[in-house]
């Protein structure tokens, strides 16, 4: 009982530092690569601990799938990845660094992103969030209806507006 006790005290002064840390950043790149579900998977759960710790609200995030030149390898859809951005309400770009394909478009996009959060945050007044304050309700239904729009996509090949946006890295 007393080393349980222990163990979430430690737990909870870890996560406090780590946020502490965090805090200071001025954007969240999170990139996995389109041949490893499991880089995919660990990026979901990093995507997830931001969440939790509400720091993607007042800091811009995007989501970036590397290596797409490898396109025989392929175990992570772009769908899959525009899903994931959706659900989280961040940005997505797909880049090959090998091939130096979307680099460029990337390093802009990051420069409009942390200016354009700066002003939005700044207009919208906030404060650091309390860390009990979450914007969303529940991200296993939005998943389900970003799931849904992608298979409605995928049958009338019309993109759904939601998916472009998340790759605009121009526009909040």
């Amino acid at each position: 009982m007393e080393r349980n006790r222990n163990l979430d005290l430690l737990l909870k002064l870890l996560l406090s530092m780590i946020r502490r840390i965090w805090q200071r950043w001025m954007l969240f790149l999170v990139v996995y690569s389109v041949v490893d579900k499991a880089t995919f998977n660990q990026a979901e759960q990093l995507l997830n601990i931001l969440h939790n710790m509400d720091l993607t609200r007042t800091r811009p995030t995007i989501l970036v799938a590397n290596k797409i030149d490898l396109a025989r390898s392929r175990t992570v859809s772009s769908q899959d990845g525009k899903c994931m951005a959706c659900t989280h309400k961040i940005k997505f770009i797909e880049v090959s660094v090998a091939i130096n394909h979307n680099v460029d478009t990337l390093l802009a996009g990051v420069l409009s992103q942390i200016r354009l959060k700066k002003v939005h945050c700044a207009l919208q007044g906030h404060r650091e969030p309390s860390p009990s304050a979450h914007w969303y309700k529940n991200r296993n239904v939005v998943r389900a209806s970003m799931k849904a729009r992608q298979m409605i996509t995928w049958i009338f090949g019309k993109e759904d507006s939601k998916f472009r946006n998340c790759e605009n890295l121009q526009v909040l």
